[in-house]
């Protein structure tokens, strides 16, 4: 990092202590006020800091992107973002490695999804096939500025194949996308969410016969922020209690980004200040929160948990290989 960086993001902070006492709460920004990081985690999180005397507020947010954003500009503030939005926004900005820290990420994952028609499961059954014949398939997303359209530009980032993919729509919801593939505008949905198959979106999947496409392969394992992993294959559930997947499939293994809370480095706020002591006093609190205070206790959520399993060795083996196998069968 430069020397003038550093004297901006000091800059910035004085600037927010100096303007913000009106206020007198920094805030930690969620994303949609209907949303899980707003509605479920946040809240948690509050709890926390207003127990050791923090001032914060809850900040609705357009997500993941505009989080990053946040921080950046308000190096006291907190945000919540996934992880792998966190690595794709470094390639364009790489402040962000030294300017930003994660205090945890070991909260939640957000797994990735992608769904076609039942007449294309054999045809697109792994991600590898996706890859193959992403110039001729038509994708289906939602809003242009939501994490799960980030993670798909991150994807294309270190993906040429589907990089070139020449048809790709956003639509108004994740919601929308998915109804553009049971309509057969679309040829594959591709989204981000917790694997909570109570969410009626899933329902939806299974209803309408579309079959799940498991998102993973060796390049996107390899992604990092810093140490850290932008994503862990996780087998989990897409099918409800009670309800059958046409196909008989009820577990996908996919890739999953971590859930990150952010903020900004403490090492480049004043030296000594209130606010350096107190912005890393906060970090070591909440590294040092027993994991069950900051999830939710939810059925949803418990039952997830439940449902989650890492997967390494040979069962993960097989999958990348029979990816890498689909990927080059493929005449582009």
């Amino acid at each position: 990092m430069t020397r003038l960086s550093k004297h901006l993001i000091a800059g910035a902070a004085v600037a927010v202590l100096t303007t913000g006492t009106a206020q007198a709460q920094y805030p930690i920004f969620t994303g949609g006020e209907r949303g899980s990081y707003f509605g479920t985690f946040g809240p948690l999180l509050l709890e926390v800091l207003e127990r050791e005397f923090f001032d914060y507020s809850l900040r609705t947010s357009a997500g993941s992107g505009e989080n990053i954003e946040q921080v950046l500009g308000n190096p006291l503030a907190i945000g919540m973002t996934q992880t792998d939005v966190l690595a794709y926004e470094t390639q364009n900005n790489a402040d962000i490695s030294d300017n930003i820290v994660i205090i945890r990420n070991d909260v939640a994952q957000e797994c990735l999804f992608a769904v076609t028609a039942e007449e294309n499961a054999e045809r697109l059954g792994n991600w590898g096939d996706v890859r193959a014949y992403a110039r001729r398939l038509q994708f289906a997303l939602g809003p242009e500025a939501s994490g799960s359209s980030r993670t798909f530009q991150f994807l294309q980032t270190f993906d040429e194949r589907l990089a070139g993919a020449r048809r790709v729509v956003y639509m108004d919801t994740t919601d929308a996308a998915i109804q553009s593939v049971i309509d057969g505008e679309s040829d594959v949905a591709f989204f981000v969410q917790f694997a909570d198959t109570s969410n009626p979106r899933f329902e939806t999947i299974n209803e309408h016969r579309l079959a799940f496409i498991p998102v993973i392969d060796r390049t996107i394992l390899r992604q990092r922020f810093g140490e850290d992993r932008a994503y862990v294959p996780l087998e989990v559930k897409v099918t409800s209690a009670g309800l059958l997947s046409w196909s008989g499939v009820e577990r996908v293994l996919t890739a999953c980004t971590p859930l990150a809370y952010i903020t900004g480095n403490p090492d480049l706020l004043p030296a000594g200040s209130d606010e350096q002591l107190d912005q890393a006093d906060m970090i070591t609190i909440l590294r040092e929160t027993p994991l069950e205070q900051l999830q939710p206790e939810a059925d949803w959520f418990q039952s997830m948990l439940d449902d989650i399993v890492e997967v390494s060795g040979e069962g993960l083996d097989n999958m990348l290989n029979a990816v890498d196998d689909a990927a080059q069968r493929v005449v582009e």
